[in-house]
């Protein structure tokens, strides 16, 4: 072959090889980048939904709180009205108490509503059985308080009312570790199983006594 058209026919071949590449090269980078902003989207999707469940909890817990604030007020005007020798009759102070704590209990299952929303059905679970115990020792200040309204020796009923609210701040507690275990995504939560949450916060006590014995 003639040299010219052999090096013209290697020319040729070498642009054709080069262009190939550049294809090549130009679609990876494409798909790389494709990629890095899907990732991207990605991440900024799970940072949104991680701080809106945050903030879901948050409000959560306030609403707890701001729930057993009003049950201590409704407590201690009741006991300040015996005090002084006083009507426990649903009116004046008493009657606002009571109806404060109404409210808040109400906006208690407004953020339950809201939290249900953005988190999995585990976290609904654990959500719920813990409202249900701040409603159950709601009851139990009203049992305390319609046996005193009667008459009846109320001391037992107290007592109940007295426990059944420690017992919340403890398992307030530790619905608190369990919801930062589920935000940061820890593999050894307490999952809610179909026991009471206050039946799986004495188990968890019990275990954690007994670690400290061992």
């Amino acid at each position: 072959m003639d040299p010219e058209l052999q090096g013209a026919a290697i020319g040729a071949a070498a642009t054709a090889v080069g262009a190939v590449i550049g294809y090549v090269g130009a679609r990876s980078q494409g798909r790389a980048a494709l990629e890095a902003v899907r990732m991207q989207v990605r991440g900024q999707r799970f940072d949104a939904r991680w701080q809106m469940r945050r903030d879901a909890y948050a409000s959560l817990f306030a609403a707890v709180q701001h729930a057993q604030t009003e049950m201590l007020h409704v407590y201690e005007v009741v006991l300040a009205r015996r005090q002084e020798g006083l009507s426990v009759a649903p009116d004046g102070d008493l009657a606002e108490a009571w109806a404060l704590l109404a409210e808040a209990m109400r906006g208690l299952r407004f953020q339950q509503s809201l939290l249900r929303l953005s988190v999995t059905g585990l976290e609904r679970h654990t959500v719920d059985s813990l409202v249900s115990e701040v409603s159950h020792v709601v009851a139990c200040l009203k049992v305390w308080w319609g046996a005193l309204q009667r008459g009846e020796d109320a001391s037992h009923t107290q007592s109940r009312y007295l426990v059944r609210s420690a017992e919340l701040e403890d398992t307030v507690e530790h619905v608190l570790g369990v919801a930062k275990g589920y935000l940061d995504g820890s593999p050894d939560v307490d999952a809610p199983r179909r026991a009471s949450l206050l039946q799986r916060f004495r188990s968890w006590r019990i275990d954690r006594a007994t670690r400290h014995l061992a």
